[in-house]
């Protein structure tokens, strides 16, 4: 006997309903082509989720991995352009990835400042600082190393999404059997027992904003070669996408805790969603406006600690 509480009822509720509407009311919604498309959607939130996810699970937030994503884009586009060798582009921009997040760890465990307050002030500077690099226009490259990413495939599938599937696989393995990811479980759990049983708890801390800068470039990567480019701000209109999926994540966890896999799970929720209000015809802003309803009530959903327990036999 499988027992779910209200909190896990609510998002598993409304993603089969949502996927038995989409099936029904469009029928190109579970062809292969479309299947495809919502792994193409998934490129752009699953990556940053999982990142995202890492740092919460320690009980702390970041909001400035959009403005991450957009000035590593931005960089990398530059460098490529400016006939840098791709391998250095890389390292250039995973050194920078690094180094951001490295701020935010700062700012958050050695300044004590706020997550929220922190990140919100980090994202506006990176923010300010991609527009700066790419002076407000939508950058491109038609270097070959993007064009690869964008146009080969394996088994039909592109080289962005599988780009996308290596780094999730490896953050979820990372975190579920690895000694490094039970520490941070540890940390996030019960800091003053984590420091009882002898865990550096801030260096842990510090260890999962270094996790999200390498997802963050990982993210960047995809985001150049799925666009052939980058245009002002586009990982800032995905920041919903991503923080809901981490929420339904939580939400669908038995303990109601922060997980990888729950993260990734949201993922492809929030992409289903997406394509199929899409093919339904909806408004894109009406699916940023159901996208933001979606997060209150899950948020809500979360705060809920003790429900009426609905089974399933």
């Amino acid at each position: 006997m499988l027992k779910i509480n209200t909190r896990q009822a609510i998002p598993i509720g409304i993603f089969i309903f949502s996927f038995i509407l989409f099936s029904v009311k469009t029928f190109s919604f579970l062809t292969f082509n479309n299947m495809l498309s919502i792994f193409g959607l998934l490129t752009y939130t699953a990556v940053p989720a999982a990142g995202l996810a890492t740092v919460m699970l320690t009980g702390l937030f970041d909001l400035s991995f959009v403005g991450v994503i957009g000035v590593l884009s931005t960089l990398l586009l530059v460098c490529l352009e400016a006939g840098i060798p791709a391998v250095f582009c890389l390292l250039i921009t995973l050194i920078a990835a690094l180094v951001m997040e490295s701020v935010n760890a700062v700012l958050i465990i050695r300044l004590k400042i706020h997550p929220w307050l922190s990140t919100i002030a980090t994202m506006l500077i990176y923010l300010g600082l991609e527009k700066y690099i790419s002076k407000g226009s939508y950058l491109t490259s038609k270097h070959p190393i993007l064009a690869a990413m964008r146009f080969n495939s394996f088994f039909e599938i592109s080289l962005s999404i599988w780009i996308m599937l290596f780094f999730c696989i490896l953050a979820a393995i990372v975190m579920n059997t690895t000694v490094l990811g039970k520490r941070l479980y540890a940390v996030g759990g019960n800091v003053a027992t984590a420091q009882k049983a002898g865990v550096n708890t801030d260096a842990y801390k510090a260890v999962s904003f270094m996790i999200m800068g390498v997802l963050c470039w990982a993210a960047s990567l995809i985001y150049v070669a799925q666009l052939s480019g980058y245009p002002p701000e586009a990982a800032y209109i995905n920041q919903n996408e991503v923080i809901l999926a981490v929420f339904v994540g939580m939400a669908i966890s038995r303990r109601g805790i922060v997980n990888i896999h729950g993260a990734l799970f949201g993922a492809a929720f929030v992409g289903i969603l997406a394509n199929g209000l899409g093919l339904m015809g909806v408004s894109s802003y009406w699916i940023k406006l159901v996208e933001g309803a979606l997060v209150v009530i899950v948020v809500l959903g979360n705060s809920i600690k003790r429900g009426l327990l609905v089974q399933l036999e």
